[in-house]
């Protein structure tokens, strides 16, 4: 679909003291699958390199927080959560959503693979298990008698290079009767707004509902609900359940 040549990787800031040093580029590249309709890029850079230590802090905006605490607030409310109920959330980079979570008396696990980031939830009680999700990190947790009531993956799964083990991991880990909430960009927004600037290495996948449907329902999954939202240029707040749970309503119909 499209081709932005040879580039470096986006969140790699270079120190002063490496500016004479040329910077590794990689190929990025959009395609099309016509099968499944997911769209997506072609260079996978390893995640270790990408996640590893990570420059992004989420408490950095004001914006998103605010939008963590509308989210938190919503699901305690809507889900009955308490002290007895469990919320994970997957790449929960600072801490900047599971907080409001704390405050509120419901324990929470937040799952992070950068260890530079993961100190600074734990000072604000965030529990954090430093690591990459996915199948095999779902079923020892599960193993471990840890099922989750709710599931938070906010601006995760597009940097996921195995989608499969990964939505395989939160079927696995979510309890039943349990909600699943994900937030993505939406790949109509890039395309109607010419968001060029929101391709980059870490967003290996740029999802449509059709493609997201067709994931989920692999796994034993169903997308009951869906939201448009405003960050990121244009997003949509998915809500899934475990399939035959509940009948999905107007918004994915």
């Amino acid at each position: 679909m499209l081709s932005l040549g040879q580039m470096p990787l986006a969140n790699s800031l270079v120190s002063r003291e490496k500016l004479d040093i040329v910077e590794e580029v990689f190929p990025l590249e959009l395609v099309f699958c016509p099968t499944c309709t997911l769209v997506q890029i072609t260079e996978t850079v390893s995640p270790e390199e990408l996640f590893g230590e990570y420059l992004y802090f989420s408490s950095f905006s004001n914006t998103m927080l605010e939008h963590a605490e509308n989210l938190a607030d919503h699901l305690i409310e809507t889900r009955a959560l308490n002290s007895e109920s469990l919320v994970v959330e997957i790449g929960s980079n600072d801490g900047y959503l599971l907080q409001y979570f704390v405050a509120r008396g419901v324990p929470v696990l937040g799952i992070e693979p950068a260890a530079n980031i993961v100190q600074f939830a734990e000072q604000k009680g965030v529990r954090s298990l430093c690591g990459f999700f996915g199948a095999e990190l779902a079923q020892r947790l599960k193993e471990q008698g840890q099922r989750a009531d709710v599931i938070i993956a906010n601006n995760v799964l597009a940097h996921v290079a195995d989608l499969n083990g990964f939505v395989e991991g939160l079927e696995a880990l979510i309890n039943n009767g349990g909600l699943i909430v994900v937030e993505v960009p939406y790949l109509v927004d890039l395309i109607d707004h010419c968001e060029f600037d929101t391709i980059y290495h870490e967003h290996l996948c740029y999802f449509s509902v059709t493609s997201l449907q067709r994931l989920l329902r692999r796994h034993g999954l169903e997308l009951i609900s869906v939201e448009k939202i405003a960050t990121h240029g244009g997003s949509l707040r998915l809500f899934v359940m475990r399939e035959h749970q509940t009948k999905s309503d107007e918004t994915v119909t």
